[in-house]
């Protein structure tokens, strides 16, 4: 990602709708489906500019990773310290040490150049019984200049998404869309955004929203945090995938067969 963007995604990363939604659907999600653990590690794979870090600070401690040296020094003037600079595809940690692990749009990235061995990666380092977090940009078929922005190499369809996980050796707990209810809406924006002329350099659809509409959209992806927790959404700009490394006492909790759409 460009560093403008990243100084983008620290001055917005706190109040803006999106970002919020998500960090209350990952919050919602570990609530759920993790096992309580008092002296529990969490682990932030790609953790950018460092909001989602403070919100997994809840469950223990947080640990952060990211490739990019600007989003270390945004995370750090928060305030956080566990923080290391290394790829995905090799992460500077032991063997099963994290309780949670969380890659939140990390895996589109065109730097996670072999997603096996990055998927391979989060499983070494989670603990057997531990939970594993994946939100990341769906469907090929909405690929826009925001993904040139954002340097952006795939986007996921949910079946293709668990059976990697799967094959990595993690057992699906919970496999869904997410941002789906303003799913219509963003289709037109990016079709739109095809038939516009090319700009000389690719941008984010990350822009400043007006207040009272960024409350709109943030009470909306509120909403759909509420529906997560009891069921899956069919389609959506993003997906959401909840998985468990087999063994440890959280093993013995439900697992959720996953869609394979």
């Amino acid at each position: 990602m460009d560093e403008a963007e990243y100084r983008k995604m620290y001055e917005f990363e706190d109040s803006h709708w999106w970002f919020r939604g998500k960090r209350a659907i990952v919050k919602n999600m570990i609530a759920r489906f993790a096992t309580p653990a008092r002296d529990a590690r969490v682990l932030d794979v790609g953790c950018g500019t460092g909001a989602n870090l403070e919100l997994l600070a809840q469950f223990g401690s947080a640990y952060g990773v990211d490739i990019h040296p600007l989003a270390l020094e945004l995370s750090r003037r928060r305030g956080l310290v566990r923080l290391s600079r290394a790829s995905a595809l090799a992460l500077p940690f032991a063997d099963a040490r994290f309780d949670v692990v969380t890659a939140l749009d990390v895996l589109y990235h065109r730097r996670v150049s072999d997603l096996e061995v990055t998927l391979r990666e989060l499983f070494r380092v989670c603990k057997p019984g531990g939970l594993l977090v994946v939100t990341d940009s769906a469907l090929e078929e909405l690929r826009s200049s925001h993904d040139v922005a954002y340097h952006g190499a795939r986007r996921f369809r949910r079946g293709e998404l668990s059976a990697r996980l799967e094959a990595a050796g993690f057992a699906i707990v919970k496999a869904s869309y997410m941002n789906s209810l303003l799913f219509p809406i963003a289709v037109v924006a990016r079709v739109a955004d095809r038939l516009r002329p090319r700009a000389a350099a690719p941008h984010s659809s990350l822009e400043r929203v007006h207040p009272a509409m960024n409350r709109v959209l943030t009470h909306v992806y509120g909403l759909e945090s509420r529906i997560l927790r009891g069921t899956d959404l069919p389609f959506g700009l993003s997906v959401l995938l909840v998985a468990r490394k087999p063994g440890g006492a959280g093993a013995a909790r439900p697992v959720v067969e996953a869609a394979r759409a």
